[in-house]
């Protein structure tokens, strides 16, 4: 069993809450294994566990958040611009530090993330050209519009007007949220032209903008921004454990995926 089965676990679609599942072989798993596979998979790897269920959005990222708060602070030791804040300061920074890192790790092809084109407002400011009528003598008297042989249209004039128009943002279709993934579409490989071209079939690389992920890490902009530190700051003092922070987060998901695959096994 892997983690990604287990999400519908938690939202099941009968409304019976013992419904056994349908599958005809002899190795199906009921939700009554499935629970006490949870279980068993829980006491021996519950960080990665409650990670992957949090990055699901079955549970609240609180406790995980304030789980990486803990493990930044035994790892702040070692960091010395960590070290001359105050303990409120640094507690502070660690949990901000902490919600970036939760995001980075939760972070897929399918994730939703602010469109950056509207700010996620759905609409633009755009600048159109408008036909509008003027009248350069004003307008028609009354007795034009009964008098045969006369039109109004004599005394219109159109011309195009330049204003500025809120229109739907294009690249959400006005939802204001985008999908996170590369431009390889969350596949993580290209076509390379030059050697489908030498060899008459198509032929794949790796993504060279995802390196092979799908989709685009967290900015660092945003996170050294929220943290209130200089760019220079960031990647001298703090990158370095944010990337071991992430990397901490994928190492406790492998775990816990390999403990509940030899408990399902």
């Amino acid at each position: 069993m892997k983690l990604e089965s287990l999400p519908k676990y938690f939202a099941p679609k009968s409304m019976v809450p013992g419904t056994v599942s349908c599958g005809t072989s002899g190795d199906a798993l009921s939700i009554t294994d499935v629970m006490a596979a949870l279980g068993l998979a829980n006491s021996k790897a519950s960080v990665g566990i409650e990670l992957y269920l949090a990055k699901a959005g079955v549970l609240a990222p609180d406790n995980i958040i304030a789980f990486l708060t803990r493990l930044a602070e035994r790892r702040a030791s070692r960091n010395q611009s960590l070290q001359k804040m105050t303990a409120a300061e640094r507690e502070n920074f660690l949990r901000i530090l902490a919600g970036f890192v939760f995001r980075d790790y939760s972070l897929s092809a399918a994730s939703l993330v602010t469109c950056q084109s509207c700010a996620g407002e759905g609409f633009i400011d755009a600048e159109v050209f408008t036909n509008k009528v003027t009248w350069p003598d004003g307008k028609p008297p009354k007795w034009v519009r009964t008098t045969k042989g006369i039109s109004p249209s004599d005394w219109e004039e159109w011309k195009p007007v330049r204003e500025q128009v809120r229109v739907i943002c294009q690249p959400c279709n006005g939802k204001g949220k985008v999908k996170n993934e590369c431009r390889c579409r969350g596949r993580g490989e290209v076509l390379d032209k030059k050697k489908s071209q030498l060899q008459g079939v198509p032929v794949y690389k790796q993504c060279p903008r995802c390196k092979g992920r799908g989709f685009p890490r967290l900015k660092d902009t945003e996170v050294f921004k929220a943290l209130g530190v200089t760019e220079t700051t960031w990647r001298r003092n703090y990158k370095l454990l944010f990337d071991r922070l992430v990397e901490q987060c994928h190492i406790e998901e492998s775990l816990a995926q390999s403990v509940l695959s030899r408990v399902t096994h």
